[in-house]
């Protein structure tokens, strides 16, 4: 069913229309599977309207679904071709790295110099800015 035909019918039953209709305008519809142990199993599937309207779109929309699931499950499924190939252990020896036990004073003296440099750049760019600003 194409989206044009589809419109114009949920446009004169409204929401009582063709379920087909309601899908194709909505985007898709929710289906109910039941599982082996009775469970069910509640899916959205899209529905794209099709070119023609003798086409069901929800028999196409089934059948890709149906496609790209089959599909999936063949992915899923071990190659019987592909070879393992065993790897071999490699032994490292652990490195160890000396820690710094204090900090020493010229990097704390650098820290403070750097923070001393930057306020004194923001109060720069402040009076800079209490210089622009006209009240």
């Amino acid at each position: 069913m194409t989206l044009d035909t589809a419109k114009r019918i949920v446009r004169e039953q409204g929401e009582v229309a063709c379920k087909e209709a309601l899908a194709i305008v909505r985007g898709g519809m929710t289906i109910c599977e039941k599982n082996v142990d009775g469970s069910r199993k509640y899916i959205w599937v899209k529905i794209m309207p099709t070119k023609t309207d003798e086409e069901s779109s929800i028999d196409v929309a089934l059948e890709n679904r149906r496609k790209r699931k089959t599909a999936s499950n063949k992915k899923k499924q071990p190659r019987k071709d592909l070879v393992a190939i065993p790897v071999e252990n490699i032994e490292t020896a652990p490195v160890m790295i000396p820690k710094e036990e204090s900090p020493t004073e010229e990097t704390t003296l650098s820290i403070y110099s750097l923070i001393s440099k930057g306020k004194q750049k923001l109060r720069d760019f402040m009076k800079i800015l209490d210089e622009i600003v006209v009240e």
